[in-house]
């Protein structure tokens, strides 16, 4: 048996024309992965647009890996060719699951693929984006969504899942969600019904470069998507599979990994073979995993700060990646919690497809619980239950700010600070009973940043968001540390103060991790209680003691280099 990673598993998916040479050649390129990588896995492909592999050639691929003590799983990429509906266009060659020729080829690549591996795994061009006349017609009155959220929830069972069942009683079918996540319903990706049939999920962790990529994918969203995914179906979520595709600068590959680690991903699934043999990602890729590895380990189950992101959910989309970018630790759920947490929970306007949200959210308050909704969903829901939190409400209006300040004695404002320009939303409120924590300064004006009222035993927070949420990054210093410690509240034993750029992931045994988004050397400060102290466990060393303060809490600075990270353990003090 080949060496493997104690804390995760690493595999490579090949597409069905990744292996097209010879299995010398094949063995050649697979000595320069297994120089710089431990390898336990390969996903072979069976069928992709207009290639398929016969059931011959996958069993002798399967035989050649598992010769080398490399385990094997099948693959399929839910594409056809132009052959396929002609007349009509389809991005990316998604398949028409409405013509009986189109769902026939599909299912053939099923079985053949389930003949073979008793796992398979489905690459995420799993969805339907045809608009031809046979799918107009069978949508009808409905919605694209609700025809194609119903229609792929048919083919997952009727196209997959049975078939594969006859072929081979003991197969698994593995769907893998893909990074846009906030698209999912548009096309079919069902997380209400599709969990529930397939034998597992799989999440794509790409992010790539969100400046230059048509997806422009946070970068966090490597690590937030998988943590809604552990949630949706717990125990069942296989790893996480990135890319090189895009990626402008090898941080941002990199970058990936860590992320998906951090996420506490069981396997690291690298796309695809072609893509990377040879290639200069490689060996910097095999040095790092060995350092994640050896981290791993001794990281907890991760915590932060509650998202709720029900299915199907739609409205501010990816703006919880930005604010876990100004170093705010937070852990999505598909799920309303049913108890109230140590630290506040995030509503967007993304939860405005719960219908029930406004209940929940009361029975949330009235049991201690603290809020933190956004702008965008108060605007959302007015005049749907909004005005019994806050008298906050939208007014269309906007105004550019660049000055800010931060909690009042009596009248006047504690602090302020300059950041750069940005564009937020108007919100109007009625004094004194709705209270500011955060204004935005403007002439012989202010507007709301931060607000909050109570509510029954519980406290609500709205959160005005900028137009451009990247903007989020430029808020000074000061009130970047203001959000921070409103959405951890009493979740963490420590405190992060230090500007955006970071992320912040922390564990329920005292470890976290700290990563630079910065594109320079960057400081940030760590608080921690009187009696403890702050260790370095993995990481360059950048670590040193400032000061310890009246109250015997001890102030920490982490140095960080771009796109570098470390991670940390707060202890009992020695001595």
């Amino acid at each position: 048996m080949m060496a493997a990673y104690e804390h995760f598993q690493l595999a490579i998916y090949c597409t069905a024309s990744c292996l097209n040479n010879s299995l010398e050649q094949i063995a050649q390129e697979l000595d320069f992965f297994e120089k710089h990588m431990k390898l336990s896995k390969v996903y072979i492909e069976n069928h992709r647009g207009d290639v398929s592999l016969s059931r011959e050639r996958l069993q002798e691929l399967k035989s050649f890996f598992e010769a080398r003590g490399i385990r094997t799983a099948g693959g399929i990429t839910p594409t056809l060719g132009a052959a396929y509906r002609p007349g009509y266009e389809r991005l990316f060659g998604g398949i028409c699951y409405t013509e009986e020729a189109s769902r026939a080829k599909f299912r053939e690549a099923v079985e053949n693929a389930a003949a073979v591996f008793d796992e398979v795994i489905f690459d995420d061009f799993f969805f339907t984006n045809c608009g031809c006349d046979d799918c107009l017609a069978r949508k009808g009155d409905r919605s694209w969504e609700e025809f194609r959220l119903e229609l792929m929830t048919d083919v997952s069972e009727n196209l997959i899942i049975k078939p594969a069942r006859v072929i081979n009683p003991d197969s698994r079918m593995i769907i893998k969600f893909p990074n846009w996540n906030e698209a999912y319903q548009a096309t079919g990706y069902n997380t209400q019904t599709q969990p529930l049939l397939f034998d597992g999920i799989y999440t794509g962790t790409e992010t790539r470069d969100p400046a230059t990529s048509q997806q422009h994918i946070p970068r966090y969203a490597s690590y937030s998507l998988l943590r809604w995914m552990d949630n949706l179906k717990p125990g069942a979520n296989g790893g996480g599979w990135f890319d090189n595709l895009d990626c402008t600068y090898i941080d941002y590959y990199l970058e990936q990994a860590y992320l998906t680690v951090f996420g506490k991903a069981k396997e690291l699934t690298l796309f695809c073979y072609s893509l990377l043999k040879d290639h200069v990602y490689v060996p910097p890729l095999g040095f790092q995993l060995d350092k994640l590895d050896a981290l791993a380990g001794g990281l907890g189950t991760p915590v932060g700060a509650l998202v709720y992101e029900p299915h199907h959910a739609k409205g501010e989309d990816h703006l919880y990646d930005y604010l876990g970018m100004l170093g705010v630790p937070l852990e999505l759920t598909p799920h309303f919690p049913q108890a109230a947490s140590p630290g506040p929970l995030l509503i967007t306007a993304n939860a405005t497809r719960d219908e029930a949200i406004i209940d929940k959210m009361k029975a949330y308050l009235r049991a201690g619980g603290q809020i933190v909704m956004t702008s965008g969903f108060v605007e959302r829901m007015q005049g749907r239950g909004i005005a019994d939190f806050t008298t906050l409400r939208a007014t269309g209006r906007k105004l550019a700010v660049s000055h800010f300040a931060v909690d009042t004695a009596i009248c006047t404002f504690d602090r302020f600070a300059q950041g750069e320009a940005i564009s937020l939303p108007v919100l109007d409120y009625a004094t004194n009973g709705t209270w500011q924590s955060v204004v935005a300064l403007e002439g012989q004006n202010n507007i709301p940043v931060l607000m909050y009222d109570n509510y029954s035993k519980g406290k609500i927070f709205t959160l005005t968001v900028p137009d451009n949420y990247d903007d989020l990054r430029k808020l000074p210093e000061l009130v970047v540390n203001k959000l921070r410690a409103v959405m951890t509240g009493k979740l963490l034993p420590y405190e992060l103060q230090g500007g955006a750029d970071v992320g912040f992931f922390t564990y329920d045994n005292e470890t976290f991790v700290l990563e630079s988004f910065r594109t320079t050397l960057a400081a940030w400060q760590v608080r921690v209680p009187a009696g403890r102290e702050l260790t370095q466990i993995a990481g360059r060393r950048q670590l040193r003691k400032l000061h310890t303060l009246e109250d015997g809490s001890a102030v920490y600075e982490i140095k960080l280099h771009p796109s570098s990270w470390s991670a940390f353990k707060t202890a009992p003090a020695q001595g």
